[in-house]
């Protein structure tokens, strides 16, 4: 479900700083000038917030996922590392939407400690990452309005997608842990060209120029998240080695 603060009225014109802050893929837009909450809308299954309130935009936490006692166990959605986490969502003037890479994944967490394991260690949890339930595609690229918070399009595929740029062609560049680099058509999400790579695209995809030409630029290699989504796709095992690559058009 959306989130919409009742006092918003249609036509109303605001200036407005939005993105998703958090793990649990929720895009937030507030007011840019106020900070007043204007609306919220959730990307990828998620069970941890149960309500935002639209007039405030007060969370209201689920009480199903909160832990209470050592031992415990919860299926909480997103999964440790989150429905999107360090990964470079963009923006694109030329279409007025935002773009995010975002992964569909949950996961069986227990309240321990005494492990060290990161997970343990750090957060005093035993975690085993599923896919979330109803699907097989870990990965998805969501196109969404700032306007109104509309999902234009969705692009979904087996392995985990990662960062995102968005140039003045019409394109947005983005990759995955498999290893696969594509342009997507900015519009609809068609994926327009394609290359393997070898290994995890984990860098910041950039556009640069240099004496009129035009280059795009990504890197590959191991990565945190590597560790916790590769399981989720067993069959896809790519290399891990550290490259660069740069791209340009012939």
């Amino acid at each position: 479900m959306r989130w919409i603060n009742p006092r918003l009225r249609h036509g109303e014109v605001r200036r407005v700083v939005t993105g998703i802050p958090g793990k649990t893929g929720i895009v937030y837009t507030l007011d840019r000038e106020t900070g007043e909450f204007l609306w919220a809308t959730p990307t990828v299954t998620q069970n941890v917030i149960g309500g935002i309130d639209g007039a405030t935009g007060a969370v209201t936490e689920n009480p199903e996922v909160v832990f209470t006692s050592p031992g415990q166990t919860v299926l909480a959605c997103p999964t440790l590392v989150g429905g999107k986490d360090w990964e470079a969502g963009a923006y694109s003037p030329a279409t007025g939407l935002m773009y995010f890479p975002l992964r569909n994944a949950c996961a069986r967490m227990m309240a321990t400690a005494g492990s060290d394991s990161v997970a343990t260690s750090l957060y005093a949890l035993a975690v085993r990452s599923e896919l979330a339930p109803g699907t097989d595609q870990l990965g998805t690229v969501q196109a969404i309005s700032p306007e109104t918070g509309e999902l234009v399009w969705k692009y979904e595929q087996r392995a985990a997608t990662t960062s995102l740029v968005a140039t003045a062609g019409g394109l947005v560049f983005g990759g995955d842990l498999a290893g696969r680099f594509r342009a997507l058509d900015a519009e609809t999400g068609e994926v327009l060209w394609e290359v393997n790579l070898g290994s995890p695209i984990t860098g910041f995809p950039i556009s640069f120029a240099v004496d009129g030409r035009q280059y795009v630029a990504v890197s590959t290699g191991s990565s945190r998240t590597l560790v916790y989504f590769a399981p989720l796709t067993p069959e896809l095992r790519p290399s891990m080695g550290n490259n660069l690559f740069v791209f340009a058009l012939p």
